[in-house]
């Protein structure tokens, strides 16, 4: 089976678009985004597209039902909203979603901006849905059928892996039940099976960590202008969290949530994470929703901490202006407020695309101002004493 090999579904009741969708997508061929192998190097075989045609709403949604029942499954579908004379793109896509739950959805539309950013409050699974405007062009087409395959296969990579941590879990428990037992007869072999039952336990962390830190690897691969940007925000959250006196296994937890805070973002189009400008409107919406996008990929991998939860509000505020679900005060998670400050100091302090590093002194006046009102004052005052005390520094500074 050809990894790279991605179907995509094209549903206009224009015949000459859909010639048009096919010669672009399966013409095209390129290296560029895909993930490594198991050596850390990228697969000598290009992505290529296989595009499936539908002029109506009703058919596509048979022709998806017939690729599931076949093991097939589309990574993209471009449907256009108006399908004369049947049902419209958008029932299309409610049908679709409801049978493939992983399949990404690009409504292609003839609507001003204004009449897009209406659409979405009518729909109830905004999550998978991505617009764009007619006329379109080639490269718009790539770029899309591109970053979405991409995700879509990075998300079935996630789930394989969750499903091999949870049958280690399940292996690991028979161990220990079977070890308690012979150690119930045995002081000596009680000792020796508990040393071996850690040292099994610190493997398994290690592997949960190792995998995490690679998949948040992958996110900066799309974004090299930003990367080290979350390992740095780990490093800060962990000297902020021993400066508030967090137990180890929170700071673990704290460390392990703050390094991969963005993961996110492996959502989003690399245009719109490396672009050289201010984002506009539609972009910044975009970019708020890759708190969720993050929560979705890591609430079901069993960690002994609120990984998930820390990621999700991690953009919270203190009065409620945060995103993605305004939640305020106590009901923001400390870890999360931590990871916020040391989000909002590095990211400043850094070069960013769109301009140069604002420098340290800036960022500090930042939470310093905002102390009680954005962010948690504990984190600010620990932040503020370790960077003003010289008691901390990254590993590889970026500061200016």
């Amino acid at each position: 089976m050809n990894e790279n090999l991605y179907h995509v579904l094209a549903v206009d009741d224009d015949p000459g678009i859909l010639s048009i969708y096919r010669d672009i997508l399966e013409s095209f061929s390129s290296r560029k985004g895909q993930p490594p192998d198991s050596d850390g190097e990228v697969s000598c075989e290009p992505a290529c597209f296989r595009v499936s045609c539908s002029t109506q709403a009703e058919e596509a949604v048979e022709i998806v039902k017939q690729s599931l029942c076949e093991k097939v499954h589309y990574s993209t579908i471009f449907l256009d909203i108006h399908l004369p004379p049947g049902p419209s793109g958008i029932w299309a896509a409610e049908q679709i979603l409801r049978l493939d739950a992983e399949v990404n959805i690009v409504l292609v539309t003839g609507y001003t901006p204004g009449e897009i950013g209406a659409l979405p409050s009518s729909l109830g699974f905004c999550d998978r849905l991505l617009f764009l405007q007619k006329p379109f062009h080639a490269r718009e087409i790539i770029q899309f059928a591109s970053s979405l395959s991409a995700k879509w296969r990075a998300e079935r990579k996630v789930r394989a892996l969750n499903a091999n941590l949870e049958t280690l879990v399940f292996q690991k428990t028979a161990e220990l039940r079977f070890s308690n037992e012979m150690l119930r007869r045995e002081v000596d072999r009680r000792r020796r099976f508990q040393d071996e039952l850690q040292q099994s336990l610190d493997r398994l962390r290690r592997m949960i960590g190792g995998t995490v830190l690679a998949i948040a690897k992958m996110v900066e691969k799309r974004d090299p202008y930003t990367s080290g940007h979350q390992r740095r925000v780990g490093e800060l959250s962990r000297a902020i969290g021993e400066e508030m006196g967090l137990s180890a296994e929170r700071l673990e937890g704290l460390f392990m949530a703050s390094v991969i805070h963005d993961i996110g973002k492996i959502s989003l189009p690399a245009e719109i994470l490396s672009k050289p400008a201010h984002l506009n409107t539609m972009e910044w919406s975009l970019i708020q929703t890759h708190p969720q996008a993050g929560y979705e990929i890591l609430q079901n991998i069993d960690f002994p901490w609120p990984v998930a939860d820390i990621v999700l509000q991690h953009h919270e505020r203190l009065d409620g202006s945060g995103y993605p679900r305004r939640l305020s005060g106590e009901a923001i998670l400390e870890e999360a407020r931590i990871v916020g400050v040391a989000d909002v100091v590095e990211t400043m302090s850094s070069h960013r695309p769109y301009r140069p590093s604002l420098g340290v002194k800036r960022a500090l006046e930042e939470i310093a101002s905002q102390r009680g009102v954005l962010y948690d004052p504990r984190a600010v005052d620990a932040c503020i004493a370790l960077l003003e005390e010289d008691r901390f520094r990254f590993s590889d500074p970026v500061f200016a």
